[in-house]
């Protein structure tokens, strides 16, 4: 029988950056299953939204099923929402969330909400996982805008779907096949946003 494929190396960091005052983003590595949220709201909402979302994601079993991921990114949502109403201070957080887990059968399960971003270097390629839910992204898919000018646009911040934004959140969820050597890259719009896909390959390239 081949043997299963599990997660060699993990690595994580998070820097509240130049611009803010506090960190809004969350990480989560506990094996098999990596989740990187980036919250939003006013005061310090949204880093209790995103913490919220890896809570939900750090109760599952220390064997979850595929499905499992997705159903604890819906109860995130539902909870985020019971704690946004009625507190004017939280009214509004919400976070997105980019999970992954890996199975049993060698697979990639991905569950995406937001702009946060999931990506798949083989080889030294990188591949783009996951689909950014944002203003910026629905227009370079219609051909309004290309990847440069979406990058300068005025609205490239502002995200189109987020847990805790309405009662039922719309995910992505997806498998891929994954093979020894592959590595796994989640992150924020931190460093998407900052560096581009080109950055990205740069840096691990390096």
């Amino acid at each position: 029988m081949t043997p299963r494929l599990a997660w060699v190396e993990l690595a994580r960091a998070t820097d509240v950056g130049r611009v803010r005052g506090h960190n809004e983003d969350r990480h989560l590595v506990r094996p098999p299953v990596i989740a990187v949220a980036d919250g939003m709201g006013g005061a310090q909402a949204g880093e209790v939204a995103a913490g919220m979302a890896v809570t939900a994601l750090d109760g599952l079993s220390a064997t979850p099923r595929p499905g499992d991921l997705r159903r604890a990114v819906e109860r995130a949502n539902r909870d985020i929402r019971a704690a946004a109403a009625g507190n004017t201070g939280r009214a509004g957080m919400g976070t997105t969330m980019t999970a992954c887990m890996l199975g049993d059968d060698d697979r990639l399960y991905v569950v995406h909400v937001g702009d946060s971003r999931a990506y798949l270097i083989r080889d030294g390629d990188l591949r783009r996982l996951t689909d950014d839910h944002s203003v910026v992204a629905e227009l370079v898919r219609g051909g309004a805008l290309t990847e440069e000018q979406a990058d300068r646009h005025p609205q490239r911040n502002v995200i189109t779907r987020a847990l805790g934004a309405s009662d039922k959140v719309s995910t992505d969820a997806f498998q891929v096949g994954v093979e020894p050597g592959d590595v796994v890259l989640l992150c924020t719009d931190g460093i998407s946003a900052a560096i581009g896909d080109a950055g990205i390959r740069d840096v691990l390239a390096a």
